[in-house]
This record gives structure tokens, sequence and C-alpha cells, in this order.
């Protein structure tokens, strides 16, 4: 059975709606975790925390000469 000029368009069409559909379907999902996220975070404060810490190993050295 050969396909004609017709079925392929519409075989092209039927592929191109679904990969639409599944990139559609995936930013949806991304979308709605983020407002998610920043739904439970609207009211909070984030602060960071720097340290160091230094240490000085000293050897004495005592040459007799």
């Amino acid at each position: 059975m050969k396909t004609s000029p017709q079925q392929w368009i519409e075989i092209i069409k039927l592929i191109s709606t679904f990969i639409i559909g599944v990139i559609t379907c995936i930013f949806v999902q991304s979308c709605t975790a983020s407002m998610s996220i920043s739904k439970y975070n609207s009211n909070s404060t984030q602060s960071t925390e720097q340290t160091s810490t230094s240490s000085v190993d000293s050897t004495k050295i005592n040459i007799n000469r």
C-alpha cells in the first residue's frame, strides 16, 4: 500500500500534534511546581552565613651551631 501525499500530511499533523502536546504537558507541570514552591515561600526570609576558621601550626626549630 502506497501512501498518498495527503496521507503523509495527515501523518505529519498527528506527529506534530503529539509532540506539541507532550511539550505543553511538561511545561504546565514545571510551571505548577514553581508556583507551588513560590506559594509556600512567599512570607519566608532567607539568610546566609559565612564562617571561616584559620589555625596556625607553629613548630619550634632550634638549631645549635
